[in-house]
């Protein structure tokens, strides 16, 4: 007998149903044909905080520094009967192979196999790596199952850099912390990007505005001298409008040249999330949670992807898969397909697809029209397929004319361009700007009549979108000048696409940056925490060294003992450093002050949200000395039904005792229903005393 460990439950039944395991077992999993599917629910454990190891280090000291432990893993908050259930299963005599469906990727990897490493399981695993839930695409993936030992080093790296993240947060959080004055949270790329943000306001704050004045045409042309296209001074400008007001103007010159702008390339996650904030307004994290929902309903495939590019062997799929986006954009599908799918080395590029290739529709796109999606799965589903359409299209062609104008020996100049053949760009026509007409040839003569002065300033820096952010997180190898770690790191960036939302969101959880609109700005508790800490701390060439040395894991070239050593080391001569270093506190300002949630339904204090290892956490003040009110945003209640319980969700349950939630999904059937959620009392495995929750349905019929 076999059994298939998935990542979560919506995806044991997809794989289920297409191994055609139909029975349903007591605890929850599906068996038929050989095979029993089971799932966890994400991650079920995670490596101890300092106190789990020795109680001492619940209060922060100097002198503990650097805590070093031997890693061990412990259970998420309400994972433990989960757990117990996959240890039955997983060590039962009955199971011969273990066959590992966690989601293809270096977090799917450690899901499975910290849980496989901390039930003590030693049965033999094969690995299922696809990169859609399709059923062509699972039983594709099940009749090509690989070693698990061929993705060893992809566990070592993952595992790795858990370590590595929590051996610099603990202990560089709690140096500078003890030294700061205020809670100083250090992370290993968080801080680099959070510096990026700094130097932005420092860039805004330097900047010094200066006039400039330009000279122009009714027909649009502006005064031209060499390289200069504006005058810093007025009275200068003035001179020339005064000598050239009323003169003949002669047409000079006219060139044009046909050129072309190729279309975009097919969508990454990063890319995804870019064009999501800009054309949408969606938060990196927001559009993430809504490509995984896409995912699983079998709609797009893998989310988490770096690539921009197909392989070879989807290039026969592509028309097909087009054809089935005409119940969306048929006029757009029906030119495509006349004119031919432009399917070349920008679509197919088997040597810049590692782990996933690009985002686009799965053969189920065809079903679409007929589910039932959210807002949000629509608009993101429309940009993933006008998307795939505009990269199959032809290039977007143009004239660049280039008008000269003579007067009283000044130059003006206009640069206009008109579109030749739309291409890509059809698909969105109304972006196409069409020039106004210049009806003149060379050598003609007509009089500057109308003839004015504009005037503006030098603007500074923008400060970053979250669009802006990720692009220089995906591009941060513009900023490094040492040649090797510019090379490593410009095609993979800073992070990875699985998570640089979090680590976006966690900057703003800290209070280090505020978000406004779509913009994003480092707050002065962010601009002091970065003034404060070295740059051996902040550099972005730091974590770019680090990610360099986790590679050499990856590949092979270096063990993660050698890896890990390097760091501790770094870490010791910091802890060092630090000791001979003058420090000032610097005080919590009032403008950084937490934001309460809402008011505890148990004690009447406050609750505040904060975010650890990624995970939001809803605790009230006085917790846990004096009341049990702690609730984490991945409560299994709310997971094993497809959902996360948001803080929108948390304030109307503080503020009404209850919360009408859309979208739960059956873990039986696998249908979707809506529900009111209270909170309710329960105990956990030793008799303590924790909040749960109930729920009821409105009609009384869970559809």
């Amino acid at each position: 007998m076999k059994l298939v460990v998935a990542e979560k439950p919506s995806v044991m039944r997809d794989i289920a149903a297409v191994l055609g395991a139909a029975q349903k077992t007591a605890d929850g999993a599906l068996c038929g044909n050989g095979y029993i599917v089971t799932s966890a629910r994400g991650h079920l454990v995670r490596l101890k905080q300092p106190d789990e190891y020795n109680e001492g280090y619940k209060k922060w000291s100097l002198s503990d520094l650097p805590i070093m432990p031997d890693f061990q893993f412990v259970p998420i908050e309400n994972a433990v009967s989960v757990l117990k259930t996959l240890a039955r299963q997983m060590n039962s005599s009955k199971i011969d192979e273990i066959i590992e469906a966690t989601d293809a990727g270096r977090e799917g990897e450690c899901i499975f196999r910290y849980i496989y490493d901390y039930i003590g399981c030693t049965k033999p695993v094969r690995r299922l790596w696809i990169s859609s839930m399709t059923e062509a695409s699972i039983r594709a993936g099940f009749a090509d199952l690989k070693p698990a030992s061929e993705y060893d080093n992809l566990y070592s790296a993952g595992f790795t850099r858990s370590k590595i993240d929590w051996l610099w947060g603990i202990n560089l959080t709690r140096l500078y912390t003890s030294y700061f004055g205020a809670k100083c949270s250090i992370g290993r790329v968080r801080t680099a990007v959070l510096n990026m943000l700094v130097q932005r306001e420092n860039e805004i704050s330097n900047f010094v505005k200066r006039p400039f004045y330009k000279v122009k045409l009714s027909n649009g042309a502006e005064w031209f001298d060499n390289d200069a296209d504006c005058l810093s001074e007025r009275i200068a400008a003035e001179k020339i409008l005064e000598m050239c007001k009323g003169q003949p103007v002669t047409v000079k010159s006219i060139t044009s040249q046909k050129k072309k702008e190729n279309r975009p390339l097919l969508f990454s996650l990063t890319s995804l999330q870019i064009a999501a904030n800009d054309e949408l307004g969606f938060s990196a994290a927001r559009t993430l949670s809504v490509m995984q929902s896409l995912y699983e309903k079998k709609l797009l495939t893998y989310p988490r992807t770096d690539s921009s590019y197909l392989t070879d062997d989807m290039a026969e799929i592509l028309p097909g898969r087009v054809e089935m986006l005409r119940a969306f954009e048929e006029k757009a599908v029906n030119l495509l397909l006349s004119n031919g799918l432009n399917i070349d080395g920008r679509i197919i590029n088997n040597a810049k697809v590692s782990d996933h290739h690009a985002i686009i529709p799965t053969e189920n796109i065809r079903n679409a029209v007929n589910m039932e999606l959210t807002s949000d799965e629509k608009q993101i589903l429309h940009l993933v397929i006008r998307r795939l359409l505009e990269a199959l299209s032809a290039q977007y062609e143009y004239m660049d004319i280039e008008y000269v104008f003579d007067i009283c020996g000044e130059t003006f100049k206009l640069k206009q361009k008109k579109p030749v053949n739309l291409g890509w760009k059809a698909l969105c026509p109304d972006d196409v700007e069409i020039p106004p007409e210049i009806n003149c040839s060379e050598n003609d003569t007509f009089y500057a009549e109308d003839i004015f002065i504009t005037e503006g300033e030098t603007k500074p820096p923008k400060r970053y979108t979250e669009s802006s952010l990720l692009k220089a997180m995906e591009n941060i190898d513009r900023r490094i000048e040492d040649k090797e770690l510019s090379g490593y790191v410009s095609e993979r960036g800073l992070g990875t696409p699985a998570t640089r939302a979090a680590i976006i969101e966690k900057i703003l959880a800290d209070g280090y940056a505020e978000r406004k609109n779509k913009v994003i700005s480092a707050t002065e508790m962010g601009i002091k925490m970065i003034n404060f800490v070295p740059s051996e701390v902040k550099s972005v060439e730091m974590t770019a060294a680090m990610e360099l040395q986790l590679a050499t894991i990856e590949n092979g070239t270096a063990s993660a003992d050698e890896v890990i050593s390097s760091i501790t080391e770094k870490i010791k001569a910091i802890i060092e450093a630090e000791k001979h270093r003058a420090h000032t506190p610097v005080a919590e300002p009032r403008t950084v002050q937490r934001i309460p949630v809402g008011k505890c339904p148990k004690c009447g204090g406050n609750v505040y949200k904060f975010v650890r290892d990624n995970t939001g956490i809803f605790y009230c003040e006085k917790a846990p000395k004096d009341c049990i009110f702690r609730v984490y945003e991945d409560d299994y209640f709310f997971t094993s039904k497809g959902k996360k319980l948001t803080e929108p969700m948390m304030k109307n349950l503080l503020s009404h005792g209850e919360v009408k939630v859309s979208g739960f999904k059956s873990e039986k059937t696998g249908n979707t229903y809506n529900a009111v959620v209270s909170f309710a009392d329960r105990t956990d495995k030793n008799g303590n005393a924790k909040i749960g929750f109930t729920m009821r349905f409105e009609d009384k019929t869970k559809r």
